[in-house]
């Protein structure tokens, strides 16, 4: 085990005996509220029936390839998907509006395209690889027609008037929309729940969460209702939900993937500094699906695109893992899951020779504060942030009083959010420089640790999918596992892996330099191969 030197003055174990105090509080609460839940839903949910369809078995890259040359029909694949749909919403509540009539309209013309004759397969390869393949979208991602609203009452007949800049994108490149997916209101939760449209479940277990803000498109991919799916990731909202439904997703380097089209309404992310560390991008049940949705999506820097899918030289390839980041409140990565991580990177050892090397930042101790900092400099007034144009007033702690009983407009965990952002236990404006100046020597560290064959393998969050509700005392002290590459800009590809003992599946993130997308969506789809990837809810 390496213990990497600090670059910057290494923040030592608080010796405040308040914060100590506070910990034991909360690990015993979330002891308390663990065994609470188990009680409550009386152990394990339902599971969405097995997928059974082979076309709903075949990757998003199988299914264009054979769309275009004639081997299946589109009409039939898309069919396939809303039959599917229909079969476990009701069990998992994943979608918020179908487009099944219009997807079935442009299913014919996909097959009547390809019997023309017109143009070439190589030609359709180029220029639509994802040609018929139906995709969902997340609703914090526009979709001409359909609402945005975010989940939120506040937004609730806001309809979007265009295409984001990625839908766009996979429109052009020939997929088929068929429907947008349930999110937390306004993304400010790590459990998918709002009280338009209710709350998401994973279709491993009901009783257990998808995860957020991506949780609906996630569930749905799991559940085989869909196959390739857009999210977006501010703090880990794209690859919690895939780590929690055993899903494959890929937060790119910042700036590769256009942003525009987000919401809530645009002017939320215009008025804060949030498209810092906004990245959109792709979810797929199938690995090797990520090298088509991100060519699509990679406008950003041609460069970059053209090397995504490009063969890559395991052999030159070195592995970190890290197995623990220990900061105030943090719950630690359960068992299983650290064995999972150092299983993946011994297998690169065993097959390839490489060097595998477990790692410890002791720069990472004070990074919850350093990014709940970040994060107010990025959105210095969220209330005022999401409520913006709206004019509506509100009072921020007589607001979550009334959601305690369900009074609010606004859900509990965003009252919470809205109350506690800046609250001195976690923010100090004080700080905000020193945070600040930290924040750019980690990144610069980063920099030199992650050279152009290095990957960081981490896990994605300490347990499998929770029970509903059990996040209210996780969500906050485990954002720096996913949400500190935001800050940094990094590529981090989120690899399922496995399952545990209970049948609920996890997985961890691979970590790359900038611009080195094609590394970690390489080392993903290998894993794949060695270890099977995704299976079907109901036969794991």
């Amino acid at each position: 085990m390496t213990v990497i030197s600090n670059p910057v003055r290494a923040m030592q174990k608080s010796t405040n005996i308040l914060v100590r105090i506070e910990e034991q509080v909360i690990i015993f609460l979330r002891f308390i509220l663990h065994r609470a839940m188990i009680i409550w839903f009386g152990g394990k949910g339902k599971t969405v029936s097995p997928v059974e369809n082979p076309l709903l078995l075949k990757s998003a890259t199988k299914l264009a390839e054979e769309i275009r040359e004639g081997k299946l029909r589109c009409e039939n694949v898309i069919e396939a998907y809303i039959e599917r749909i229909q079969e476990v919403d009701p069990y998992i509540n994943a979608t918020v509006e179908r487009c099944f009539e219009v997807a079935l309209k442009e299913a014919r013309e996909v097959d009547s395209l390809v019997a023309s004759g017109k143009y070439s397969k190589e030609k359709l390869a180029e220029e639509k690889p994802l040609l018929g393949v139906p995709f969902t979208v997340k609703m914090l991602l526009n979709v001409k027609g359909h609402l945005n609203s975010g989940g939120c009452q506040c937004f609730a007949n806001d309809r979007a008037t265009s295409d984001a800049e990625c839908v766009a994108l996979f429109r052009k490149a020939g997929a088929i929309f068929i429907a947008t997916t349930n999110v937390p209101e306004i993304g400010m939760n790590m459990e998918t729940f709002n009280y338009m449209h209710g709350r998401t479940n994973n279709p491993y277990d009901t009783n257990r969460v998808a995860g957020g803000s991506s949780g609906g498109e996630a569930s749905l991919i799991a559940a085989g209702g869909s196959v390739i799916g857009l999210g977006n990731d501010l703090l880990g909202s794209l690859r919690n939900p895939a780590h929690f439904n055993g899903i494959f997703g890929h937060k790119s380097t910042h700036d590769l993937v256009p942003n525009k089209g987000s919401c809530p309404p645009e002017k939320f992310y215009k008025m804060t500094g949030a498209y810092e560390i906004l990245v959109a991008g792709p979810l797929c049940r199938y690995a090797e699906d990520m090298i088509p949705t991100m060519r699509v999506l990679a406008v950003g820097n041609e460069k970059v695109r053209r090397t995504i899918g490009q063969p890559v030289d395991f052999k030159k390839l070195k592995i970190l893992y890290l197995t623990e980041m220990i900061y105030a409140f943090n719950p630690p990565f359960r068992k299983d899951i650290i064995e999972g991580t150092k299983t993946a990177a011994s297998y690169f050892r065993t097959h390839y020779g490489v060097e595998d090397k477990e790692v410890k930042f002791p720069i990472l101790y004070d990074i919850a504060s350093c990014i709940i900092s970040e994060l107010n400099r990025c959105v210095p007034d969220l209330t005022a942030s999401i409520l913006g144009g709206t004019g509506r007033p509100l009072s921020v702690k007589w607001d979550l009083i009334k959601s305690m009983f369900g009074k609010s407009v606004f859900s509990l965990n965003l009252n919470i959010c809205m109350n506690f952002s800046h609250f001195p236990l976690i923010y100090s404006k004080g700080k905000s420089t020193y945070y600040h100046e930290m924040m750019q020597k980690v990144a610069q560290y980063f920099d030199i640790l992650l050279d152009e064959n290095t990957v960081l393998f981490l896990p994605s969050f300490p347990t499998t999918a929770p029970y509903h509700h059990e996040l209210i005392l996780s969500a906050i002290p485990t954002i720096p596992y996913s949400g500190l590459f935001n800050f940094l800009g990094l590529p981090v590809t989120e690899c399922h892996f496995g399952y545990d003992k209970e049948g609920l599946p996890f997985g961890f993130q691979i970590i790359g330099r900038k611009n080195n997308d094609n590394l970690t969506i390489a080392c993903a789809i290998e894993l794949q191969k060695a270890f099977g990837g995704w299976t079907s809810p109901g036969k794991v």
